[in-house]
């Protein structure tokens, strides 16, 4: 199926015209329909559900980079594509439709919604705070908070078997900056990737989203839940440019992870730095403190990925700009 039915259309305009805060008390009533209430917690952070018949997680967050939801939203049945003049919200209203979808048919995986990812993954943040490995056996885990049509990304984790397997559904491997997964997956020692679920244009009121895209994904992804007793569980290995992350091997009293800005060296903890692509080390992850972001970031015109930059005129990331950058370097 390409095209929305009706249902599905009121379903998806639904979701995008809630805030994260009335999402918050509506999806908790809906997953009722699906898991027994003593399954579902639920917190001003995140909603957690578990224990189902199938050991691999879905997550997507509640929050959106806009201060409104949208009050118009339009859908092209021609062209498949949908979008708000006020900015639909597809990031990532569109896999919290999924995971709906999924559940609608019949499959009961983990189900995991987080709260401000757009704000630095809080939501995640305090999940690995109130749970240090995951509350349930999980084989690994799915994002769906990918724009594009048929992404996966992986972010730092680098086990082989793991993108060999996701790739065998028709996924490409590509690169992203950072998600909730970037922060969930390494302290549970899971691995997880991201998957494409049809935006694009994000964090812009021009954004669209590909209702085939969508669609695909959410078969493909189903087709991924019927194979779990086939697999066994993928493992987080680190890649090697995460050795040039700039993570301060150290934790605050709150056991958060600490991170070094790059710019003026301060040390600060996850909610106050932002990942980037490097400019120097070909998919390495460097971090910047708010305050240094705007001299040294900007966002390519082409993927829409956070990128350093030499000056500021540099509109295009090294991927786009078809710079062959060196594996490794010594920082």
């Amino acid at each position: 199926m390409n095209e929305m039915t009706k249902t599905d259309l009121q379903l998806f305009k639904t979701i995008a015209q809630m805030k994260q805060s009335s999402l918050l008390k509506t999806l908790p009533k809906l997953l009722l329909k699906y898991y027994s209430k003593d399954k579902i917690i639920v917190t001003k952070d995140y909603i957690l559900c578990g224990e189902g018949d199938i050991p691999i997680m879905l997550t997507a967050h509640m929050d959106t980079v806009f201060k409104s939801p949208p009050s118009k939203i339009y859908y092209d049945t021609k062209q498949k594509v949908m979008w708000s003049p006020q900015g639909l919200g597809a990031d990532d209203r569109a896999g919290i439709f999924a995971i709906l979808k999924i559940l609608q048919k019949g499959y009961r995986p983990a189900i995991c919604f987080t709260t401000d990812e757009e704000r630095g993954s809080l939501g995640a943040m305090k999940l690995i705070k109130d749970f240090k490995t995951s509350p349930f056996y999980l084989k690994y885990i799915i994002e769906l908070d990918r724009r594009g049509m048929n992404d996966c990304v992986f972010y730092s984790c680098d086990n082989d078997l793991f993108t060999e397997y996701v790739e065998s559904f028709e996924f490409v491997t590509n690169w992203g900056t950072f998600s909730d997964i970037s922060t969930i997956c390494p302290e549970w020692g899971i691995a997880g990737v991201n998957l494409s679920v049809g935006y694009l244009d994000e964090h812009s009121v021009i954004e669209t989203l590909n209702t085939c895209a969508l669609y695909s994904t959410i078969g493909k992804v189903q087709e991924m839940l019927d194979d779990h007793e086939h697999i066994t569980p993928f493992e987080y290995v680190a890649d090697f440019p995460s050795l040039y992350s700039n993570v301060f091997e150290g934790y605050n009293f709150d056991k958060q992870r600490l991170y070094q800005c790059c710019s003026c060296r301060k040390i600060f903890s996850g909610d106050d730095v932002f990942p980037v692509k490097s400019k120097s080390v070909k998919n390495a992850i460097k971090y910047y403190c708010i305050d240094c972001v705007a001299d040294k970031v900007n966002w390519c015109v082409a993927c829409g990925e956070p990128f350093e930059v030499q000056s500021p005129a540099d509109t295009l990331c090294p991927d786009c700009a078809g710079i062959d950058l060196p594996q490794t370097f010594i920082y």
